[in-house]
């Protein structure tokens, strides 16, 4: 078995790759061939802080990182957590689901539909009965439920946003903030499906 590097792609392939990469004509002209030891070194992980890169020879070395600033990777791991969260949010826009215009339109109309059952039904909750085929208070029901749904959402999604936020401002200056962060991206995956599983 032969070994080879590319520095200009800063690849490794082993020879048994080769005659694939030659019939696709995806060879790279200035490979050249390294020791299993070398091989072995630079293929697998690298060591902490560094990335493999290619020496003045062509050959594989390790190079150190350009360590972004620690308030820059805070900041992209909180953005990270704030983008799930708002998706997770917004990802579904029925009547009764999630805080926008029209869910608020509805949870006044419920509001004002329980303080007053004998009035005049809110056509907001008149509306969604006659289009689902259900009685007023039936559609009000659904309506309420929906809106405990939505509010128990929303509170674990703040919840574990505001937990991330906190583990990653708290995180050591060394420490990868992404990883940090994703404990809690798993967490409001996890309330997605949930949430998905249950409607």
């Amino acid at each position: 078995m032969k070994y080879f590097y590319s520095a200009e792609r800063n690849m490794l392939y082993p020879s048994t790759m080769r005659g694939r990469y030659e019939a696709a004509g995806t060879w790279p002209d200035d490979a050249r061939e390294v020791d299993k030891a070398t091989y072995e070194e630079f293929v697998g992980d690298s060591p902490a802080g560094m990335r493999r890169g290619s020496s003045d020879e062509g050959l594989p070395c390790w190079v150190a990182l350009d360590p972004d600033p620690v308030d820059a990777r805070k900041a992209a791991a909180i953005n990270w957590l704030d983008a799930t969260a708002d998706r997770i949010r917004a990802s579904d826009r029925s009547v009764g689901q999630y805080l926008d215009a029209e869910y608020q339109l509805v949870a006044q109309a419920l509001i004002e539909y329980r303080t007053n059952p004998e009035g005049e039904v809110p056509d907001a909750i008149r509306s969604y009965a006659a289009a689902e085929g259900l009685t007023v208070e039936a559609a009000a029901q659904q309506i309420a439920e929906a809106a405990a749904r939505v509010q128990e959402l929303l509170q674990d999604v703040r919840r574990i946003r505001l937990a991330g936020k906190a583990a990653i401002r708290d995180a050591g200056d060394d420490a990868d903030m992404m990883e940090a962060a994703r404990p809690f991206i798993d967490q409001l995956e996890a309330l997605a499906i949930q949430e998905q599983t249950d409607n």
